[in-house]
């Protein structure tokens, strides 16, 4: 897609390195003002830059932007779109519903007003996470969908750890982690009825790098996949290995619903066999021990010997 001057300014200092305002005013043909006057709008974007006197500007850490003619050729089905920014990617299909196709992948380097479970905001660094969303249609109507969410994070973690990363799993219903930290989500919208065809929207976002300014409004424990490497990690290779994964994972779940991925899932849970709480609301939660998911993708607890099957509640350590 075109850039407009600003994130062609970004795409400029991405490789980490000092520019002068000078070059890149000449570079993106507007003056030395108007330079200076965008870099200070990046902090918004969750960017740091250095100024430094006679030598220019340089981003704290060099950026990997995500390359649509490369997304393009590799994923000719999903037909990549992708945004320098977005209020959210999932907002967007769901504005865009009836004139997009079964596959379409939606990209975004920023979300503006990213969204989590239960309409949390979710912080979204310019080009420091991976934030996506497809369009899938189901011609069985919502009850086919059930355990989709379930299925899309295993999807997730089976690409990364085929990429080389360790220690991943996953949190009911989901959150992906890493080193047991979340990693990243998913949220699924949609739209349809209860026997006949309905569109899901599966918005994902998994963190790449997080900088310093957004690290500080996040307050949680995260995880991210890249920590000091240089160069970067190649996004739009991740970008492309996680649309595979999740292809070849709704084909499955299309024919054979989650009952063909249960097992799989289960190898993941990082709070099987654990002490945990359930909690529906601040006034109800229920104690057990997390037994996994069954074959529907409902949670698994053992309570005084015996089990029971959940659709829904906030899951924790017990005592967290």
């Amino acid at each position: 897609m075109l850039q407009s001057k600003p994130y062609q300014l970004i795409n400029a200092l991405s490789l980490g390195e000092f520019c002068s305002g000078e070059s890149l005013a000449k570079q993106l043909d507007v003056s030395r003002t108007t330079i200076a006057s965008y870099i200070k709008q990046y902090s918004v974007l969750g960017l740091d830059i250095y100024s430094v006197k006679g030598k220019g500007y340089r981003l704290a850490q060099p950026l990997s932007l995500l390359d649509s003619k490369v997304l393009e050729l590799a994923l000719p089905n999903n037909m990549p779109l992708v945004f320098d920014q977005v209020d959210s990617t999932n907002a967007w299909l769901m504005s865009n519903i009836d004139c997009v196709e079964h596959g379409q992948v939606v990209l975004a380097e920023y979300q503006s007003a990213g969204r989590g479970r239960r309409g949390r905001a979710w912080q979204t660094p310019y080009a420091g996470q991976l934030c996506m969303s497809l369009l899938w249609r189901l011609q069985d109507g919502i009850e086919a969908a059930m355990g989709l969410s379930l299925a899309v994070g295993l999807a997730i973690v089976e690409a990364l750890e085929k990429a080389g990363f360790k220690d991943l799993g996953l949190k009911w219903p989901n959150d992906i982690y890493l080193g047991g930290k979340k990693l990243g989500g998913v949220l699924i919208e949609l739209q349809g009825h209860a026997n006949s065809e309905v569109s899901l929207v599966v918005g994902l976002g998994v963190n790449v790098r997080v900088a310093s300014l957004q690290a500080e409004q996040i307050d949680q424990a995260f995880a991210q996949l890249e920590t000091n490497a240089k160069p970067p990690l190649n996004r739009t290779d991740l970008a492309i290995a996680i649309v595979e994964s999740l292809n070849q994972m709704f084909e499955v779940f299309r024919l054979q619903g989650f009952a063909a991925l249960q097992q799989r899932w289960n190898r993941y849970d990082i709070f099987a066999e654990q002490a945990v709480s359930l909690r529906f609301s601040e006034e109800r939660q229920l104690k057990g021990t997390a037994k996994g998911v069954d074959k529907q993708g409902q949670l698994l607890l053992e309570i005084n010997g015996q089990q029971q099957a959940f659709m829904a509640g906030e899951v924790s350590l017990r005592g967290q």
